[in-house]
C-alpha cells in the first residue's frame, strides 16, 4: 500500500534488470567460494599492475588471498592478509544478498539499504585506505 502522495516502498524491475542483480548475487559468491582453487593454480595470477609499476603494494593488495581466507572461515588469515579488503570483501557480500532478494523478488526498494548508507560507504573506504597506509608505513 502506498501513502497518498507518496511513493511506493518498492518498485518493479524489468526482466533485465531482475536478471543482472541474480547473475550478480549468485556469481559472487561463486567467485569468491573459487579463490582458493585459483590461488592454487600457477600462472593464472595477473599480478598487480600498481606494485609492478610503484613497487609498492596497492590498497587491494592481499584481497585475494583474504578472500580465499575468508571462504575457508579463517577470520585471523583473511584479517592478516588485509583488513581493509576484508571490510570490503563483507560489504560485497551484503550488497550480494541485496542482489539476490531483489532479483528474486522482481522489485528494487526505493529507499536505501543501510549499506549504502554515506557513513557506511565512508567506513569501508576509510578502512580499506587506512589499511594500506598502515602497511605502506610497515605497522601492519
Amino acid at each position: 500500500m502506498v501513502p497518498v502522495g507518496g511513493t511506493p516502498a518498492w518498485q518493479p524491475l524489468d526482466r533485465s534488470a531482475r536478471r543482472l542483480r541474480l547473475v550478480f548475487g549468485l556469481g559472487w559468491p561463486l567467485a569468491m567460494a573459487a579463490t582458493p582453487w585459483w590461488l592454487g593454480q600457477d600462472g593464472l595470477g595477473m599480478g598487480c599492475g600498481f606494485r609492478a609499476l610503484t613497487g609498492m603494494p596497492c590498497p587491494l593488495c592481499g584481497g585475494t588471498h583474504a578472500c580465499a581466507a575468508l571462504v575457508q572461515g579463517d577470520w585471523a588469515a583473511a584479517w592478516a592478509a588485509n583488513p581493509g579488503a576484508l571490510v570490503l570483501l563483507l560489504w560485497l557480500v551484503l550488497v550480494a544478498g541485496q542482489a539476490v532478494v531483489e532479483g528474486a523478488q522482481g522489485r528494487r526498494r526505493v529507499a536505501r539499504w543501510p549499506w549504502w548508507h554515506p557513513a557506511a560507504l565512508a567506513a569501508v573506504g576509510g578502512g580499506l585506505v587506512l589499511s594500506w597506509v598502515l602497511r605502506l608505513t610497515g605497522l601492519v
